[in-house]
């Protein structure tokens, strides 16, 4: 599972202008030999911060694609994901998910929430993971995330056990990194968590599988802290292109910017790195628009550290890559 890739409908996105305040689910459908993995159909390169509650979309889409069927209310939906058949209650369940989101959406642009929250709704969703199986992680994860969107503290208490769950439970890393990639934009939106989620990332970030050292690499961004720098510094040595170019973004967002990540990022603004990893790593970075994001965020990074880099940034504005050439120039309007 260390290269997941999708295969379902993308969370709506600008890919002209790759910014800090997406998450992706690219779309792989152009056949550019994405390897099957336990993640599914869900891609994320990094950690990127959403404006909202988004997570609750990338969760669902992880676990069961994209459904379709009836919609109901959240309260209907809920009484499904207790008592309905399987199908019924992954469709009931992605439903939950993504008015969630909707909500948080709207919300955060003053607008009134689509979908009303009965009194006594969050009761009725911590009854509901009670009720749930011991084992039934997809559908605690989902919950968890629900209940976080009603600011709900279990929500978070329930991501970090998630978080903390074995390798026999959870065989392919998927709920994991669905919890702590929750966990980590909660703390991006200024949400309190559990000052040992720092630790759960720290142990992840060294983890025999990639795709969880990538996302623990994403969350150290935002926790922060010197334990997290050092771990970050640790994973640019990774062997895997993708945690590597992880690590130094998120230490491009630590406070102050490190600026060890600082080689590694001018790397990561040209064609030469990714091309050398495509003949090294046989289907890893086949698409031209998944290295043209890296690429992009690598360059709005740079420009993070300031006026000591200024003349790197301004020859960016000769890269072959039109976008590329486009962060150079927004990072000298800003100087403006």
């Amino acid at each position: 599972m260390t290269d997941p890739h999708p295969q379902s409908t993308p969370v709506p996105e600008r890919p002209e202008q790759p910014t800090e305040r997406t998450i992706e689910i690219a779309d792989a459908s152009d056949g550019e030999g994405a390897k099957e993995t336990g993640y599914g159909n869900l891609w994320i390169p990094l950690l990127v911060v959403p404006a909202g509650i988004v997570f609750a979309i990338v969760g669902i889409f992880a676990l069961f694609g994209s459904l379709s069927g009836s919609e109901g209310d959240l309260s209907d939906n809920l009484a499904l994901v207790v008592s309905g058949g399987k199908n019924e209650r992954q469709q009931a369940l992605f439903n939950l998910a993504r008015q969630a989101a909707e909500n948080q959406a709207a919300v955060q642009t003053g607008e009134d929430a689509p979908w009303s929250v009965d009194p006594g709704f969050n009761g009725e969703v911590r009854a509901a993971m009670e009720g749930l199986g011991p084992d039934e992680y997809e559908f605690r994860l989902v919950l968890a995330i629900l209940l976080c969107s009603l600011e709900d503290g279990q929500g978070v208490e329930t991501l970090v056990e998630l978080a903390r769950l074995t390798d026999e439970q959870d065989e392919n890393g998927a709920i994991r990194l669905g919890a702590l990639q929750n966990l980590g934009l909660l703390a991006e939106n200024q949400r309190a968590v559990p000052g040992d989620v720092e630790a759960i990332a720290i142990a992840l970030v060294t983890h025999s599988d990639s795709g969880l050292r990538m996302g623990a690499a994403g969350v150290l961004a935002v926790l922060g802290g010197d334990k997290a720098r050092q771990a970050l510094g640790g994973a640019l040595e990774d062997a895997d292109l993708q945690v590597r170019a992880t690590a130094a973004l998120s230490l491009s967002r630590l406070t102050p910017p490190d600026p060890m990540a600082v080689p590694l990022l001018k790397d990561m603004t040209g064609m030469e790195l990714w091309e050398s990893a495509r003949q090294n790593t046989p289907g890893q970075f086949r698409r031209s628009s998944d290295i043209q994001r890296y690429r992009v965020w690598a360059a709005e990074a740079i420009g993070r550290y300031g006026p000591a880099y200024e003349a790197f940034m301004a020859g960016l504005k000769e890269s072959d890559d039109l976008q590329v050439r486009g962060a150079a120039l927004r990072y000298e309007s800003k100087k403006l």
